[in-house]
């Protein structure tokens, strides 16, 4: 935004600004602290669909083998890629965003990778070349040749390489009942970013509840590595015991080994885990090895568990890059119940395992003592006959987005008021729902009044829809000062609809800070809309006839009820016929009223504080926000470092 402006660097009071020269032009500026961003994310390297997250800067702190998001820090947008792992649409962003971090809670993507906005343009691609580069990773390991072989496990399923921990056994058979084709491996590798979030706690819905459980004869098992991303150099085994032969306790079943080294990738900008001992989509079919007629092992029996266990850090050549690598022997995570190592956290089962709607296995491991995320080595099932008993993941699972900002009016229009902003604050909050194809399922729109105890007029509130979908239902809200839960709007709090726009109330001093809440739903699992409805809140009092003196950001349209008559009066500078509404000459810097993208009740501490800054100008209590005004300079004005 650059405003041409013929104002005096020196003026001998704030009116000076409001009086209109002879014959100035229209300021026609929208003051507008959005971009819209042409943005184009490629994760194609993950080969699934991958959820995504656009951050202003870097929301991450980085500990040992383990990443948190900051406290408090919220995203600018968010959304799916396709199945080829691509994103690419027009995003609005507030206008002072050039730096960005897009944030990746799968397991099967790049965390974190940092980007410009270019010419109105985000690219990123999970392929560019990360800051530190490959030569520049130390690596940090031990080496002890009985490690392994102290666990006591068996190794009957073959050999490997004793340094690197390489198997000799890999399935190599082609069997589509044990194998992923390609458009499975997508499918699964999508449920389980569905389930799994890096950045989060795997639900408990999904915690192991029972060892896997075949239920029939001559079950043919195969496990595939999907993914792993963890510092440990771990150990995988699987053990099987009878219906009616629970073991007690890992004392009591024989442990096979089935990958002696489950590194696949790992770093952490400065530290490299190695050796790799398995690459992803490495299989391996786990056998039954008590009949005696089959001392190669064969498929499994009826009436067998078959659960599985990961020793932290137990292969020979082990990490040693964090201190904390001297409580990894000894550490289990286990899908059998009581049979992990405890932690502060008092986990007794430290596996996940779930089915997409091919019925296909996820198994996902929490390794170590850092989170509970479940991310951290995680492999993929497959049994001809299947195997039944594991929950299907919810098709209700969806992706939530919360958007923030503030609207400031001043309600003296078409009078030059004393633009401290302040008449009417509002905090808003958009939030949507939607699925892994980006289709919204329900859209929240919350308005968050905060009372002002100076402002003279009776001053209504509103908001206009534009690109609204065809809801199957809407829903009314409010929620009163002091109030803890949202209640239904009704009676004298009723909201009213009218067209292409909902009124929220005729007198925001009538419940002073209250919060009013309008949903629209357009679909439990699936709906057609894909495009975010947008909206201009605006405040508004009676006027004659009928009509509504309102204010609106500038630029913005009003409602077919707003009185015409004030349009061009004072210092309004409207021409309807023109598509030119609330806005002023060039020789008034200040608009009648604004959003501002992204803001926060940090960012309005000042704008908010009544008492001290009532019939401040905006630019008393922000001096940045002048040259924002003039020249388009220092967007992020409002927003407090």
């Amino acid at each position: 935004m650059v405003i041409v402006v013929g104002i005096s660097s020196c003026v001998d009071s704030d009116k000076d600004l409001y009086q209109e020269a002879p014959g100035a032009e229209i300021n026609t500026s929208n003051f507008s602290t959005i971009q819209k961003v042409q943005v184009e994310i490629d994760y194609s390297d993950s080969e699934s669909r991958v959820p995504f997250s656009i951050y202003d800067g870097n929301p991450l702190i980085e500990g040992e083998n383990t990443t948190i998001l900051k406290e408090n820090v919220q995203a600018l947008d968010g959304a799916w890629t396709d199945e080829q792992g691509k994103f690419t649409a027009t995003v609005e962003l507030p206008a002072y965003v050039s730096n960005v971090y897009i944030v990746s809670t799968s397991p099967f993507a790049r965390q974190a990778i940092p980007a410009k906005i270019v010419n109105g343009v985000l690219k990123v691609s999970d392929t560019d070349e990360q800051l530190t580069t490959r030569a520049s990773y130390r690596e940090s390991t031990s080496f002890d040749k009985n490690r392994f072989k102290n666990l006591g496990w068996n190794t009957n399923l073959g050999s490997f390489d004793d340094r690197s921990g390489v198997i000799n056994y890999a399935y190599k058979g082609n069997d589509p009942k044990l194998t992923l084709s390609k458009s499975e491996m997508k499918e699964l590798r999508t449920t389980v970013s569905k389930v799994l979030n890096t950045l989060g706690s795997c639900p408990e819905e999904y915690r192991t509840q029972a060892d896997l459980y075949v239920e029939e004869d001559e079950t043919a098992v195969v496990l595939t590595a999907l993914r792993g991303w963890t510092c440990w150099n771990s150990s995988l085994g699987y053990y099987y015991y009878r219906y009616d032969q629970a073991p007690a306790s890992l004392k009591d079943v024989k442990v096979y080994a089935v990958f002696p080294n489950t590194q696949m990738t790992w770093n952490n900008g400065s530290l490299q885990a190695s050796p790799q001992g398995i690459k992803e989509g490495t299989a391996v079919q786990l056998k039954y090895f008590d009949d005696p007629e089959y001392p190669k092992g064969k498929n499994f029996p009826k009436g067998y568990y078959i659960g599985f266990i990961l020793a932290c850090n137990a292969w020979n050549t082990y990490f040693t890059g964090f201190n904390s690598y001297t409580l990894t022997e000894g550490f289990y995570a286990s899908s059998t119940k009581g049979f992990s190592t405890k932690v502060n956290s008092g986990i007794d089962v430290r596996t996940a395992m779930f089915k997409d709607k091919n019925s296909n296995i996820a198994i996902a491991f929490e390794d170590f003592m850092d989170d509970q995320n479940f991310t951290d080595v995680v492999f993929s099932l497959k049994a001809n006959p299947e195997i039944t008993n594991v929950p299907p993941v919810d098709e209700d699972l969806n992706t939530t987005i919360k958007k923030t900002g503030v609207y400031a009016f001043e309600d003296e229009w078409p009078k030059a008021g004393d633009y401290d902003m302040n008449d009417v604050l509002v905090q808003y909050t958009y939030q949507k729902v939607f699925n892994i194809f980006n289709e919204i399922l329900s859209e929240s729109f919350t308005f968050k009044t905060l009372y002002n105890k100076s402002t003279v007029f009776t001053n209504g509130l509103g908001f206009i829809l534009s690109n609204e979908g065809n809801a199957q239902s809407t829903e009314y809200f409010i929620r009163k000062e002091n109030e803890k839960d949202f209640t239904v709007a009704s009676g004298a709090d009723k909201f009213t609809r009218e067209s292409n726009a909902i009124i929220l109330t005729d007198n925001v001093k009538t419940n002073p800070n209250a919060e009013y809440k309008v949903t629209f739903k357009y679909g439990d699992k699936n709906s057609n809309k894909k495009q975010e409805t947008s909206i201009d809140a605006f405040i508004y009092r009676p006027s004659k006839e009928g009509n509504r003196l309102e204010v609106h950001c500038p630029m913005k349209k009003p409602t077919s009820k707003v009185d015409t008559s004030l349009f061009g009066q004072y210092e309004d500078c409207s021409k309807p016929n023109e598509g030119i509404y609330y806005v002023s000459n060039q020789e008034n810097i200040y608009p009648f009223a604004f959003y501002l993208s992204n803001a926060n009740a940090n960012d309005i501490a000042e704008l908010k504080n009544f008492d001290k800054n009532e019939k401040k100008s905006i630019s008393e209590i922000y001096p940045k926000f002048i040259d924002w005004a003039k020249y388009g300079t220092n967007a992020d004005w409002y927003k407090k470092k």
